[in-house]
């Protein structure tokens, strides 16, 4: 796993990793070396954790900060709350990487890396940015990188008055009221706001939407799920209504919810 930390991602990423130990057979690496950019320069590594640091230190504007040894120490570390990405091996002891992101209340833009192709599914419904194939590349890391800086370019702004939010899609700004958002759900590597009148598609992440959307209206009921409280017709033990659409509850946002509704 690791969690990339940064100010302005254009000028710098600060890193930290949190993989399982496993071993890479040594035809694995020579092909993950000749697939490799050729002016790469590669050790031999024992594990993944080695490799994804390596990709880090020989891409310009990253820098390592932090590596975790497992999902337990990274689900307790204050450091995933401040990180702005965050590269997650699923495969690991004790905790998988989808449960250590079902356990998070909110995380960063996360990338999700794995040897086996079947938890893609489960994975995009995590609201993840990418996720990639074991052996991984330095060419597949850097497209991941590119997709990272294009959500952190998409802009979701707040007017003064915060009655309104501006949502950057199509080339173009169009201004959304917040009395008219219904729901807003994860797709993959977009985010659908569904409003009173229509839908719109943006390129961001429910981590960064949260962020921007902190209100008294609004509130996060699962990792693929926001919605405005005034909009919810229904409230069950697992899930809620806003007029026919059912939205499931997380287990690591029912608390909050359940605070919000006792503040009546």
């Amino acid at each position: 796993m690791s969690i990339i930390i940064s100010e302005t991602m254009k000028k710098l990423a600060l890193v930290a990793l949190c993989f399982v130990s496993t071993t890479i057979h040594a035809q694995t690496l020579k092909n993950i070396i000749s697939e490799s950019a050729p002016e790469m320069h590669f050790g031999l590594f024992s594990d993944w954790s080695a490799i994804v640091e390596h990709f880090i230190a020989e891409t310009p504007d990253l820098s390592l900060v932090k590596v975790f040894e497992s999902a337990i120490e990274a689900v307790t570390s204050p450091e995933i709350k401040e990180a702005d990405v965050l590269f997650l091996d699923i495969e690991m002891p004790h905790m998988t990487g989808l449960e250590l992101l079902d356990a998070l209340d909110s995380s960063p833009l996360v990338v999700l890396v794995s040897s086996k192709s079947e938890y893609a599914i489960d994975a995009f419904n995590l609201d993840v940015v990418d996720y990639l194939l074991k052996p991984v590349t330095y060419g597949r890391f850097l497209k991941a990188i590119s997709r990272i800086r294009s959500i952190n370019s998409s802009k979701v702004e707040l007017s003064p008055e915060k009655s309104d939010v501006f949502v950057k899609s199509d080339g173009k700004l169009t201004k959304v009221l917040l009395e008219d958002i219904q729901w807003i759900e994860a797709q993959r590597d977009y985010v659908l706001i569904h409003t009173d009148a229509k839908q719109h598609f943006i390129h961001s992440t429910m981590k960064r939407l949260s962020d921007r959307l902190k209100s008294d209206s609004f509130i996060r009921v699962h990792r693929s799920f926001i919605v405005r409280f005034d909009k919810i017709t229904d409230i069950q033990d697992s899930s809620i209504a806003i007029g026919k659409k059912v939205i499931p509850i997380g287990a690591s946002f029912k608390e909050a919810l359940m605070r919000r509704i006792d503040m009546l």
